[in-house]
């Protein structure tokens, strides 16, 4: 931090942090998932960055389902670039034929899980990283799910479906054994908004 930075209690108007301007952009990758450019920026002080990569990648959107039992669906499933089975809250990407987030909910964790609900909550969306990526990340809450079909059959996509109360899904949370941080931010702001948010784990109750 600059010695002329100055500290404040609330964020003060960005109007002293103007964008950068971008004077040329290269396409490097353009694919059905991911499409990686190349910008030349240039700083309100006229200083240049480049390149300067940016990944666009579509919306996504995650799934916290609870059913009237007070439990949480999880799934695991194996992650190539860390080579490690994950837990994780059901989600996916948001595809250009689902009319809203909510809708794409629906249908991710229905193809995922073959669950259903009839009551849903959009709670908000998350940046999975401002600086890099044009995302974002789409929190919906589902309440009173019920299995209703078998998940889709997709052979790159093999999924454990996990049942657990929801305390015991915070207290995993807290221990870093659910190692997505969108999922967990997700899971955070979700049970909140739900009021199931308890950061005493099961074994700490009095």
């Amino acid at each position: 931090m600059d010695s002329t930075d100055k500290l404040t209690s609330a964020p003060p108007e960005p109007d002293d942090l103007p964008p950068w301007q971008v004077t040329s952009s290269t396409r490097l990758l353009h694919d059905r998932w991911l499409k990686v450019r190349a910008d030349t920026c240039v700083t309100a002080e006229g200083v240049e960055i480049a390149p300067y990569y940016v990944l666009e990648y579509p919306d996504w959107v995650e799934v916290i389902a609870l059913d009237a039992e007070d439990n949480i669906y999880l799934v695991q499933q194996y992650r190539h670039a860390l080579g490690v089975v994950a837990l994780e809250l059901p989600g996916g990407a948001v595809d250009v034929s689902d009319a809203s987030p909510v809708e794409a909910a629906a249908r991710e964790l229905r193809e995922e899980t073959g669950l259903s609900a009839p009551e849903w909550e959009y709670v908000g969306s998350l940046a999975p990283n401002p600086a890099t990526h044009t995302n974002l990340c789409h929190i919906v809450l589902a309440r009173n799910v019920e299995l209703a079909t078998k998940p889709a059959d997709d052979p790159t996509e093999r999924i454990r479906l996990v049942r657990m109360p929801i305390r015991q899904a915070i207290a995993l949370a807290l221990e870093g054994k659910i190692i997505q941080v969108i999922h967990v931010a997700a899971l955070t702001l979700a049970l909140h908004r739900a009021g199931k948010w308890n950061a005493l784990s099961p074994a700490n109750e009095s």
